[in-house]
């Protein structure tokens, strides 16, 4: 966290952060931070969905309105595959004695 000082702020801005304050329970200094950030964090928060949503944007029109495989089923081809990769390397391996 770095530190930074304001200056000049207007008194109405000051006691309209005090009051504010004083209604939610916060310190001044909180409540000063909370109204910095609020707006940054929602403008990342609304880029990010903006990014989310262009890109099932993008999946649909890949891969159509279907949606994505179960999970599952990629679980189930794999450790099908891996038993008959074992399969193989045993049959190998009994063949040569």
């Amino acid at each position: 966290m770095t530190q930074r000082t304001i200056r000049w702020l207007d008194r109405t801005v000051i006691d309209s952060l005090k009051q504010r304050a004083a209604a939610a329970g916060r310190s001044i200094e909180e409540e000063a931070r909370r109204s910095l950030s609020e707006p940054v964090l929602e403008e990342q928060l609304a880029r990010q969905r903006t990014r989310v949503a262009s890109r099932r944007k993008l999946h649909k029109q890949l891969d159509g309105d279907e949606a994505s495989p179960d999970p599952r089923l990629f679980r189930e081809m794999r450790d099908e595959r891996m038993r008959q990769i074992e399969a193989g390397a045993l049959r190998k391996t009994e063949a040569l004695r």
